[in-house]
């Protein structure tokens, strides 16, 4: 089987995973592209490790349409230094990207998103500023 993931879900679990590590500190609710490029090719590598075969959906086009689709989950922004990014819009919580995010993810997929190999870029990437 070959998993397709998009964007949305790249960045939902991105967000989930960081806001997770920081105890819900919705200060910290940003995640730069460069962070999900990385968090997505560490997903797909560990994917493969398991046998299965992944493939990332990151245009521009498809970028886009998450932004419109999930204009009341995503707005997207700059970094302090000027990277470009994507940011939790106010009042959502974790909780409200696990309920849109995770319910229909295959597992071997959702066990990739979570794993601590995966989310150890992601954490290591934030915590340097």
């Amino acid at each position: 089987m070959c998993f397709y993931i998009g964007i949305e879900d790249l960045a939902a679990n991105a967000l989930i995973e960081i806001l997770q590590s920081k105890n819900g500190d919705d200060s910290q609710n940003i995640v730069t592209y460069a962070e999900l490029e990385k968090y997505g090719a560490e997903v797909v590598h560990y994917l493969g490790e398991q046998g299965e075969k992944a493939v990332l959906i990151l245009s521009r086009e498809n970028t886009n349409h998450m932004l419109c689709r999930y204009s009341d989950f995503f707005v997207e922004t700059e970094t302090d230094k000027k990277e470009p990014a994507i940011e939790l819009r106010k009042g959502k919580t974790v909780s409200d990207l696990i309920e849109r995010f995770r319910t229909y993810l295959e597992i071997d997929v959702l066990l990739a998103f979570m794993s601590e190999k995966t989310v150890s870029v992601l954490i290591r990437q934030s915590f340097r500023d």
